[in-house]
């Protein structure tokens, strides 16, 4: 039995140590770097001290995406709201210490979070017929909360997690939120063409839909220390996009099985200073006599299986 096998017994979306439901998380691990995909997903842990920047876009999306689902619950707007922002203020307390979870950055601060969702659902929450309105399916229900898991082909399931599907004009979009600091122009919105999660909800809304998705709607949030503003911006996939998309993506889940089999991590060194740096930057650049000494010390235990629905 290889390592990988032993690692991840416990996890549905492996078969003898190999990867056979992937979703976009660990697609982009696995293309970002085999090591820092081996860390996250065979060996399964995690910073113990967890970005300012998850924490926060992660309760915002929670929030938004309940806000949908009890629309189509029939809530009305003012008693969705207020049942996110409490939802919002509980995820962001400590409930063992007993006071308000610190957000170690001067703009992505608690007050700012309750301030961001208040204000983007007052600017897009009302759905009207010449605008951005829920689909609903053909049983009639609301494209809400969606969850997928796709027969790729070559035993491969491709699976995630749909927010909202929205009608906009004649054509169906994937919508999704994004937070940032900087200022909101025609840079943030190229940053997501190429990219794999645009593209796998793209990709998933047609099969699960089985019908065009144009794209992805991205709302994006830029919160200042005394200001949240929004922009809203469309990144499209052709069927030739998507099509040279699946074929990117299943030859990197092959390699990627394939260093599963041979217990082999290569490291890609040209993506160590992305974003702020990876977290696992300071294990690498260890003798790898000591790296685990360095991993009990700074990480924790994560289990990410994308198989399993939320």
């Amino acid at each position: 039995m290889t390592q990988a096998a032993e690692l991840t017994a416990h996890k549905a979306s492996f078969q003898d140590g190999v990867q056979i439901a992937w979703d976009a998380t660990s697609l982009e691990l696995a293309q970002t770097c085999p090591r820092k995909y081996y860390y996250s997903m065979i060996l399964g842990v995690q910073p113990r001290s967890k970005s300012v920047h998850l924490i926060f876009g992660g309760i915002y999306a929670d929030a938004l995406e309940k806000f949908y689902k009890l629309r189509a619950g029939g809530q009305s707007i003012e008693e969705a709201l207020l049942s996110v922002v409490r939802l919002a203020l509980e995820a962001s307390w400590d409930t063992e210490g007993g006071f308000p979870i610190h957000f170690d950055d001067t703009k992505k601060t608690r007050p700012n979070l309750i301030r961001t969702i208040v204000w983007y659902l007052d600017q897009f929450a009302a759905e009207t017929d010449d605008g951005i309105k829920t689909y609903h399916l053909q049983s009639g229900k609301p494209a809400v909360e969606l969850s997928f898991a796709i027969e790729a082909g070559n035993d491969t399931i491709f699976c995630g997690h749909l927010d909202r599907v929205v009608e906009f004009g004649s054509a169906l979009y994937v919508m999704d939120q994004k937070t940032t600091g900087g200022t909101i122009g025609t840079y943030f919105f190229d940053q997501f063409k190429p990219n794999m999660q645009m593209s796998m909800y793209s990709w998933a809304g047609q099969a699960v839909l089985h019908s065009p998705v144009k794209g992805v709607i991205i709302d994006g949030a830029q919160i200042a220390i005394n200001f949240t503003r929004f922009e809203r911006g469309i990144t499209m996939r052709s069927s030739d996009e998507l099509e040279e998309w699946y074929a990117s993506t299943m030859w990197l889940v092959e390699r990627t099985q394939e260093f599963a089999r041979k217990d082999f991590w290569p490291m890609n060194t040209a993506s160590c200073g992305n974003y702020g740096g990876c977290p696992f930057r300071r294990v690498c650049a260890t003798s790898p006599k000591v790296r685990d000494n360095y991993l009990r010390a700074d990480f924790d235990s994560h289990v990410w299986d994308p198989i399993k629905r939320r």
